[in-house]
């Protein structure tokens, strides 16, 4: 129980940290999505003793939210600031709703289903390890073909629209 506690809020930390401004270097932005998808396989492997027919929702759940990682790294904004430095913008929060809907339906249906995968808290770092992991990969495409365009957003007024 005190693990489940540890990790919520140590994924709103890092949920929170999304809408801030944070400095674009392209190799870092997959430390940490690779490193949430690490240690959730290594905790799903002291909480999974076997899986069942319906664990198969687990890939329904990582493309929707793999999916919705994507949208955030199309809605996120750049700015010129010491750096090239990036944020989600408030589309991101309707983005968190739907991937915090897409978990907990998720976790619903396992009950209902009895799939053992999909209610195990390493899979909660797993799906937002893979969400990160997905917005990462497309902030980055940004950044490697848009050159200029990927500034589109303001280069001094806290990240606005001109």
């Amino acid at each position: 129980m005190v693990d489940d506690v540890l990790i919520v809020v140590a994924v709103g930390i890092l949920i929170v940290r999304q809408f801030q401004w944070r400095s674009a270097e392209p190799r870092r932005m997959l430390l940490m999505p690779l490193l949430l998808i690490a240690v959730g396989l290594v905790y799903l492997g002291f909480e999974v003793r076997g899986l069942q027919r319906a664990d198969w929702l687990l890939v329904g759940e990582l493309v929707l939210v793999a999916g919705t990682g994507a949208a955030m790294g199309c809605v996120t904004r750049f700015r010129r600031a010491g750096g090239l430095q990036y944020r989600l913008t408030g589309a991101g929060i309707v983005l968190w709703a739907v991937f915090l809907a897409i978990r907990i339906g998720s976790f619903a249906l396992a009950g209902v289903l009895g799939a053992q995968l999909l209610d195990a808290t390493g899979l909660i770092l797993v799906s937002f390890g893979v969400n990160r992991l997905a917005a990462s990969l497309v902030v980055r495409r940004r950044i490697a073909h848009g050159g200029d365009k990927t500034l589109a957003y303001d280069q001094g007024n806290a990240g606005t629209r001109r």
